[in-house]
């Protein structure tokens, strides 16, 4: 009988200590993937002191392919002059720098691409993220950060746990991993399987979350899972590619107090506060005024003015060409709308631009979000004035950010690249002065520029 009860013994051991082998310790998840983990650095204009000022940026980034590093959206919208960040560099744990190039972000996961222009050291590996990885609440996790750039190696290992998973209005992982410290980090599960990045509930994190953090509440940290990622990362989003779909509305959130007052069985859905013309929510019919209190059969998770990100979310992710069923009520009776999703206007973000260091001057298209803050006719044409540098000849001149260039020396502008040809003509010819033609705020006025080419 004892001899029986070895026998058995054995083999409950064996499956013991495969069990306690399937568990991927710290340790383990550092050695396999750290040389995955790379730092970004670039710069970015930005205003201190009173004084517009070039400052260098550092963040995390993930080798998610071949040559593809992903990190924080939050490094395209970093600028407080509306600047893009230039001279991207990718740190491998090695010590080895290859420059590289910006791709493209999603405005709903908020995750930005960089193109790696150079050779990838020895070891560098893409990381896999595992879609069917699951983990609850309660369980422990794994991010991999950065250390302080002067210290060597530059990854770190920090653990966490699980500590919620919010349904409402939004399903989510909460986790107490500190997105300041490795915000855009790989998130591992116990087993080692890589969940996905770190994000936050806050405006560096995914569109739906800007609302929720706060400082007075502290950040919390969340996971932006491979279901989301996978897609972005087998065909990266691309600067000035139009990819997200619009429904052409203003809107506020239809909250509980609202719906009572309309005498509503409803508690949530959306108000439309006006209607763009040539839209596709003009083209269906909708109208101002009414409440939109369910889209494809099912309720629109919005109460607050917080969740109102998330039918955005909804509505841009759906597919341009997508067909929503929307589910009104007007004037207090139900009916059905079919909606077909057009391509969303170009955003400031994507906007072309152009930059003459010698005129000390950047100026970008004019946008959709420009026509509606200024008040613009659909037929008005000009560039928009992003950055003017102080003690510049466009500067000294009087020229202004917010200006809108529309003629240079009585020709006509309506694009970046009219006002390149322009300059750079001024350049060859080494002109005496130009004349722009601005409109700024609701009056137009000349100014003129004199360069000073033998200072220059």
């Amino acid at each position: 009988m004892e001899a029986r009860k070895r026998r058995l013994l054995i083999p409950v051991l064996l499956l013991a200590g495969l069990a306690v082998e399937a568990e991927a310790n710290p340790r383990k998840i550092y050695d396999r993937h750290s040389a995955s983990v790379v730092a970004v650095t670039y710069y970015v204009e930005t205003h201190f002191m009173r004084q517009v000022r070039e400052v260098e940026g550092r963040e995390v980034g993930v080798l998610v392919g071949e040559d593809l590093v992903m990190l924080n959206g939050i490094v395209i919208t970093s600028s407080s002059t509306g600047a893009r960040p230039h001279t991207f560099r990718v740190h491998f744990e090695g010590g080895a720098v290859v420059p590289a190039a910006y791709i493209g972000r999603d405005e709903f996961a908020n995750v930005a691409f960089l193109r790696v222009e150079g050779e990838l050291p020895e070891g560098a590996k893409p990381l896999e993220f595992d879609p069917r990885a699951k983990v609850r609440v309660g369980d422990e996790v794994y991010v991999l950060g950065l250390l302080p750039e002067n210290l060597h190696p530059m990854v770190r290992i920090s653990a966490g746990r699980i500590v919620a998973h919010v349904r409402e209005p939004k399903s989510f992982l909460v986790t107490d991993l500190p997105p300041d410290e490795a915000l855009g980090g790989p998130v591992f599960s116990t087993s080692g399987k890589v969940l996905g990045v770190l994000s936050e509930l806050g405006g560096a994190g995914p569109a739906f979350a800007s609302g929720f953090g706060g400082a007075e509440q502290g950040y919390y940290g969340i996971i932006l899972t491979a279901q989301t990622l996978q897609p972005l990362i087998d065909d990266p989003p691309r600067r000035g590619e139009v990819r997200r779909a619009w429904l052409g509305i203003t809107l506020q959130a239809l909250t509980p107090d609202m719906a009572e007052y309309w005498g509503l069985a409803t508690r949530s859905g959306i108000i439309v506060n006006s209607v763009i013309p040539g839209s596709p929510a003009n083209a269906a019919g909708l109208q101002e005024g009414d409440l939109v209190v369910g889209i494809n059969g099912g309720p629109i998770p919005v109460s607050q003015e917080d969740h109102v990100p998330i039918f955005v979310e909804q509505v841009g992710s759906s597919g341009v060409g997508s067909e929503l069923q929307l589910e009104v009520i007007r004037d207090g009776a139900p009916l059905r709308l079919e909606v077909v999703l057009a391509a969303a206007p170009k955003s400031r973000l994507d906007a072309e631009q152009y930059s003459s260091p010698e005129f000390e001057l950047t100026v970008r298209e004019l946008v959709f979000s420009d026509y509606r803050a200024f008040d613009l006719d659909p037929g008005f044409a000009g560039v928009l004035v992003s950055r003017v540098k102080n003690g510049g000849w466009s500067g000294i001149g009087g020229l202004q950010p917010g200006d809108i260039i529309q003629r240079v020396d009585e020709e006509a502008i309506g694009a970046p690249e009219d006002l390149k040809r322009i300059l750079e003509a001024a350049i060859d010819n080494q002109s005496r002065k130009l004349v722009f033609f601005v409109q700024r705020g609701r009056r137009t006025q000349f100014i003129t520029v004199q360069p000073n080419w033998e200072e220059s």
